[in-house]
């Protein structure tokens, strides 16, 4: 078993930091990202993000602590998660277990997600929890739900880093510890980059999604918790879950809790991410 560090360099130096609320000033949006309120003087930090939600249940502290540390924070959402078996249950035509009972979207006064709809309240579900974060700048690399590439992420992550700088730190989902297609892909991308560019890549985690904290498979890998710093971090991380769970339609559909609300409690529940290297 690899020893636990209880938590990266990187973040070493944030204890202390005080913040309170939640940041709703996402800025405006452009032909490619949302704008963070500012830019901080920081170094350069990546989030790769296959799907909305990624980045709370699998970094929503490491994030906020990147954040206070006054890093220039971004988010390179690969896909909108357009294909979740989530719109079937919002649309009233699956059984949601969250929910408890069938949704009746004529009952309920609201139209049925057509895919396009349910892609923009992911992206919307997405920007508020970034918001509760702490704020960064989201892009929008455009791949297909379930159809991510190794070869695909690799030119959205490079093209990212040439834009931002090169001495970005780069962040992924597992490639070793995760079963879902679009998040292997990443986190492979970023493993080849890091090895073909070393100097460009020298600053490279993979972060691991709750179901597998306690996979074998990272057996293979050194890891570590990232524990929040303080209360206002962890705040921050559960006020990110909340986000996911705002059922107000036609503004909001709770699509985070509808897919996965036992990943949203267990991070509610003791907010921590895990990364590996």
């Amino acid at each position: 078993m690899p020893s636990r560090r209880t938590l990266l360099a990187a973040a070493a130096a944030l204890a202390g930091t005080t913040m309170s609320g939640c940041d709703d000033n996402g800025g405006t949006i452009t032909a490619s990202a949302r704008k963070a309120p500012s830019t901080p003087p920081g170094r350069p930090w990546i989030l790769v993000v296959p799907h909305p939600d990624d980045e709370t249940l699998g970094s929503g502290v490491l994030m906020a602590q990147h954040v206070a540390a006054g890093r220039d924070v971004h988010i390179l959402l690969l896909t909108r998660g357009m294909g979740s078996n989530a719109r079937a249950q919002i649309n009233g035509t699956q059984h949601s277990k969250w929910w408890g009972v069938a949704h009746n979207p004529v009952a309920e006064g609201y139209a049925p997600l057509t895919p396009e709809a349910f892609g923009a309240a992911r992206f919307a579900e997405l920007t508020a929890a970034v918001g509760c974060l702490g704020g960064a700048t989201v892009h929008e690399a455009g791949l297909t739900d379930a159809g991510v590439t190794v070869a695909q992420a690799k030119a959205a992550i490079s093209k990212l880093v040439t834009e931002v700088g090169r001495d970005a730190g780069v962040y992924a989902p597992s490639w070793v510890a995760d079963d879902n297609p679009d998040h292997r892909a990443a986190g492979q991308a970023l493993r080849e980059l890091a090895a073909e560019e070393p100097r460009v890549y020298g600053d490279v985690r993979w972060y691991v999604l709750p179901p597998y904290w306690t996979d074998d498979r990272l057996k293979q890998v050194s890891w570590a918790w990232v524990e929040p710093t303080n209360t206002d971090i962890s705040n921050r991380a559960r006020n990110a879950c909340r986000a996911y769970g705002a059922w107000q339609p036609p503004h909001s559909y709770a699509i985070g809790y509808h897919s996965v609300d036992y990943m949203f409690a267990k991070v509610d529940g003791g907010p921590k991410s895990m990364v590996h290297t």
